[in-house]
Formats: C-alpha cells, sequence, structure tokens
C-alpha cells in the first residue's frame, strides 16, 4: 500500500527517521504537553493499561493531523507546480535548509530555528489551546481528539516536514510521508509519557542527540543535492 501511495521510498524511510531522530526534540517540546495529558486524565486511570490506551489514543490523533496535514500541502505542492515549477525548487531548497538548521538544534549546536516556532506559537498555540480544553482525555474517543489538537501545536520539525512534503507535489506520497515521521516521533512521546525511563535517557543524551542530530542534518543535504545537479 505504501509503494502505491509513496513513489519515493527513500523519501518514506528518510521521514521516519527523522521523526524518531527529531524525538530528543520532541521530548523538549512536548514533554510538558504528555505530562499535562497525564495530570488531565482521572486519577484512577493514571496507570496500568488504561493509561497506556488513552495515550495511544491521543498519539494516534496526533498522526492523523500529520497525515491530514501531509495530504493537505502535497496537494498545494502539486497545484503550485502546474505552471510554476520554480515553487517546488523554492520549497525543496527552504525545506533542506529548515532540516538542517533542525540538525543543528538538536544537536545543541544552534538554536536559532526557534524563531520559526515563535511565529506560529503566536497564531497558532491559543486556537489549538481553545480546542484542546474542550476534550478532557477521560475516553478513548476524548484523548484521540486531544491529539488531533496536539498535532496543530507550532513546531519547527513539523514545518520542516511539512515543507519537505509539499515539495513532492504529491498528496499520496506527502500524507505517507507524515504519518510515518509521526509514527517515528512516538517513541520519545510514549517514552516520555509513562515509565520509560531507560527510553527518555537515550533519547536526551548529547551522544544521541548529536548522532540525530547529524542525520538529520545529512537528510536536509540530500533534500538539496538534487537542485544542484539542476543548476
Amino acid at each position: 500500500m505504501i509503494n502505491q501511495l509513496c513513489t519515493d521510498p527513500i523519501g518514506a524511510g528518510a521521514a521516519f527517521l527523522i521523526g524518531l531522530f527529531g524525538s530528543a526534540h520532541c521530548l523538549v517540546m512536548c514533554g510538558g504537553i504528555t505530562a499535562a495529558f497525564s495530570l488531565s486524565i482521572p486519577e484512577k486511570d493514571r496507570q496500568g493499561f488504561r493509561f497506556w490506551t488513552l495515550i495511544t489514543s491521543a498519539s494516534f490523533g496526533r498522526v492523523v493531523s500529520y497525515t491530514v496535514l501531509g495530504v493537505l500541502f502535497g496537494l498545494l505542492g502539486g497545484w503550485l507546480r502546474g505552471d510554476h515549477e520554480i515553487f517546488i525548487v523554492l520549497f525543496r531548497l527552504f525545506a533542506g535548509i529548515v532540516l538542517i538548521l533542525m540538525g543543528l538544534w538538536i544537536s545543541n549546536l544552534w538554536r536559532g530555528v526557534q524563531a520559526i516556532e515563535h511565529i506560529g506559537d503566536r497564531y497558532v498555540t491559543p486556537l489549538v489551546h481553545k480546542l484542546r480544553s474542550k476534550a478532557s482525555p477521560d475516553t478513548l474517543r476524548h484523548a484521540f481528539q486531544y491529539g488531533l489538537a496536539w498535532g496543530f501545536l507550532p513546531c519547527g520539525l513539523v514545518y520542516s516536514a511539512l515543507l519537505w512534503s509539499a515539495s513532492t507535489a504529491h498528496a499520496g506520497q506527502a500524507g505517507t510521508q507524515m504519518f510515518l515521521f509521526g509514527l517515528g516521533t512516538l517513541p520519545g512521546i510514549l517514552g516520555a509519557g509513562y515509565l520509560s525511563a531507560h527510553v527518555s535517557f537515550a533519547l536526551k543524551s548529547n551522544l544521541f542527540r548529536q548522532f540525530s542530530g547529524a542525520l538529520v542534518m545529512l537528510y536536509g543535504v540530500w533534500t538539496i543535492a538534487p537542485l544542484v545537479w539542476m543548476i
């Protein structure tokens, strides 16, 4: 099925790995959200199987949001590519640059990319908080709705992934890449969510952050590389 939706299996694999290795960033950005989610669950449901079903439902909602956004950005990219190929080149160039900057952020070498998140934080976060406040995660459906809102919170890593997906100009491929990207972030989020200290420690270690940041930068270079041959 993925082969039918995604014409670039390398891009699909890269999307998953970027989500996985970007989990260190997710732990910083989303760790507090995960904690807030845990505290908003009724106390009797904060442990055991019930907790896992609720946080898994919320995580699935977040992945669904990423997938829908990916499809929309893929459609946008396809529409722009119609008679304006330059837009796809600019999308891919900008996405590659942002991925490189995110790699630097993850590696703790440079944090200027946070300015991208501040823009979204100013305009998007208030709306998301209003939606999220209406969905107390006390049932699977409410947890899923909570996750849907969570997926729209500002995140530089998500923004770069969306721009990269838009450069595919293909709704199915872009949606698949964002779905796999979301799956890749799950270990970090679930690790921060409940008694997975070893996972959280590994993802936050300096060595892991430098290694994962280098890989994200490598994918950024890989994104830009085809443009060099066009010059």
